[in-house]
């Protein structure tokens, strides 16, 4: 009974008749801009008066057909997942105004941001599908895998919540980096993969944006990295290659991720250690070329840049 009563409450919630259904990502053309940022605001407004639970089921209905695997399949985080989304259907009210100005002014800047980029990488083509959604807090942008096809994401509350007129220009040529450079960069596993792929990245964003500080550059999130890493900048370096090719996340979370630091340096400083080799090496090599060379030609290249800091201390040997 319970369930046939929930179905009536979804179906009024996200009727085709007044909610039109959005194209599904795994199917979606690759060059076009979606927004879906709307379609939250719908699943708020009427599942105002459902139960908590209701309104979190009401959320997926609405969303996963979509973005499969996006906001579902988390498997154990996922209840904590939900409760981020009952979080942000209840706090809407208050964030309302400053997301959907954001979400508005998105389009014009995207397509700024490529006319931006296309001038320094003139072979650039948009080459997967874009969404701008509420994310729920997991990103300002990045790419997912939907349906073995990438999708590239925007979450317009990350966004509002952490860029403005300064930042918007070099964090869009970061991401819009990622995506050329996967043409030539792909099937690399390895941490030191990710090293590269951040590091040139934000390295890139760095050369399109002259002047641009650590805070464009998303450098200074959660909090400043430079400060931190530069004074131990040989042992920083050291640890780094002693986990070149870990394919472990314990040892790829304290470099990229957010919070997952518990040692000397901040969470995300991997992303600072990267720029600073990939400038290394464009010292050397112009940064369009730097971008099409692949995994086997970057991997010595990054090492030797590593290994440059200076000798590492050889590793401690385990006491009998």
């Amino acid at each position: 009974m319970f369930r046939a009563v929930l179905a009536t409450l979804l179906v009024a919630v996200i009727s085709p008749a007044e909610a039109p259904v959005q194209e599904a990502a795994a199917t979606a053309k690759a060059g076009t801009l979606t927004d879906l940022t709307s379609n939250f605001e719908k699943v708020v407004d009427r599942t105002a008066k459902l139960s908590d639970a209701e309104r979190v089921q009401a959320f997926h209905a609405a969303f996963d057909p979509i973005v499969p695997g996006y906001f579902d399949g988390k498997g154990a985080r996922q209840p904590g997942f939900d409760a981020m989304i009952l979080w942000h259907l209840k706090e809407w009210p208050g964030k309302r105004d400053k997301i959907t100005a954001t979400a508005a002014a998105f389009g014009a800047a995207f397509a700024r941001g490529q006319d931006h980029f296309r001038a320094a990488f003139p072979d650039y083509a948009l080459t997967v599908p874009v969404y701008l959604v509420h994310s729920m807090s997991q990103q300002d942008g990045g790419t997912r895998t939907i349906g073995g096809r990438t999708i590239l994401f925007f979450g317009a509350d990350v966004i509002a919540a952490i860029h403005d007129d300064t930042t918007i220009g070099p964090f869009l040529d970061h991401e819009l980096f990622h995506v050329y450079h996967e043409q030539y960069f792909r099937g690399c596993m390895e941490l030191w993969c990710s090293l590269w792929r951040e590091g040139l990245a934000t390295y890139a964003a760095a050369r399109l944006n002259p002047g641009a500080d650590d805070r464009a550059l998303l450098l200074t999130q959660p909090q400043p990295i430079r400060p931190k890493v530069e004074p131990r900048l040989a042992e920083a370096m050291c640890g780094l290659r002693a986990k070149f090719n870990s394919v472990q996340r314990d040892d790829y979370g304290p470099l990229f991720l957010l919070g997952r630091s518990s040692g000397p340096f901040p969470s995300r400083y991997g992303y600072f250690l990267g720029y600073l080799l990939a400038g290394k090496l464009a010292a050397t090599t112009p940064l369009q070329a730097l971008a099409k060379l692949p995994p086997e030609k970057v991997k010595p290249l990054l090492e030797a840049a590593i290994d440059s800091y200076g000798p590492c201390p050889p590793p401690a040997r385990a006491t009998p």
